[in-house]
Formats: C-alpha cells, sequence, structure tokens
C-alpha cells in the first residue's frame, strides 16, 4: 500500500499519528472520535488503493470493555472485524476501534505520534496483517453500506467531499 507526503513528513501505513482539529470543523460529525484538541492520539495511517485517500483508525485504551464486545459477538458465532486488541510496543493493550475508522487526505494529518522522540508505528507484522485485513473488509462492508453502529460517523460523505475537493 505505500505511503504518501504530508507536510514535509512521509505518512507511513502502520504509524500513528493526531489529527488536525481542523478536520473536525471542516466534517462536525457528532460520531467522530473527538479528537481532543489534536492531542488524541492513536490513529493508524491505512492508504486506499481506489481513491489516495487515508483511512484512519481510532485507538482506544479501554481494552477490557471492548474485550467483552468481542467476547459477545464471537459467543454468537459472528467475527469481529469491527475491533482489534493488541499490546503496543509501549506495553500498553490498545484497541483498533475499526468501526469508526474515516477517511482524511494528508493536509489533515497534524503530526506523528509520539513517545519519547520515537515515532509510534505498530511494528509486529502479525498484527499488522490482522488488522489491515480487517481493515480492508470493514472499507468494503462500509462502501456496500453496511452499518455497524447506530453511532456510525458518515463517512462514505467525508469521503465524496474529499474526492470531490482533490478534483
Amino acid at each position: 500500500m505505500g505511503a504518501i507526503f504530508c507536510t514535509g513528513e512521509t505518512v507511513v501505513e502502520r504509524g500513528f499519528y493526531t489529527i488536525k482539529d481542523q478536520f473536525f470543523v471542516d466534517f462536525p460529525d457528532p460520531y467522530l472520535k473527538g479528537n481532543k484538541g489534536e492531542h488524541r492520539p492513536h490513529y493508524f495511517a491505512l492508504t486506499d488503493p481506489k481513491t489516495g485517500l487515508l483511512w484512519m483508525i481510532p485507538m482506544s485504551s479501554q481494552a477490557e470493555k471492548y474485550q467483552g464486545i468481542i467476547d459477545k459477538r464471537e459467543s454468537k458465532g459472528q467475527p469481529c472485524d469491527i475491533l482489534h486488541i493488541c499490546k503496543l510496543d509501549n506495553g500498553v493493550e490498545n484497541v483498533f476501534l475499526l468501526q469508526d475508522m474515516f477517511p482524511i487526505n494528508e493536509d489533515y494529518v497534524s503530526s506523528e505520534y509520539t513517545i519519547a522522540g520515537n515515532h509510534m508505528t505498530l511494528t509486529s507484522d502479525g498484527e499488522a496483517e490482522i488488522v489491515l485485513r480487517k481493515a480492508k473488509r470493514v472499507l468494503n462492508m462500509l462502501h456496500r453500506g453496511i452499518v455497524f453502529t447506530p453511532t456510525q460517523p458518515k463517512v462514505l460523505d467525508i469521503e465524496k467531499t474529499l474526492l470531490a475537493k482533490a478534483k
């Protein structure tokens, strides 16, 4: 999938970033995860090869809460592509909130998310493969109009607007 250029830095897949508050001003969807003044960390960059847009997956440190949701779905025999929990290099379990992923273009990337001056990335090839596989499935389902939660952001409207601006 590759990397793209943004504000003097290369945005790489498997990297974590913060998003500019301007994105949330330009796209005031009440169901987008709050940005916390450009301090909400842990967005995982995924490039859509069809459009060139970045799809950002919000992160949560509430692993126990989301483990319950995963367990409930799996106990019913349902797959759980909408969430993924793994331990990151900082030693903390985090949840990829795939059901809340949203598109942006490189202009809305604020900065790399860093810990002790080091850009946080998903270094585990196995975990990255799982997240990317799930993200592709979720993206395909979103494009087919599937709604995962009643509070799902209108990401296809955002995508349409971004693509129209790019022309």
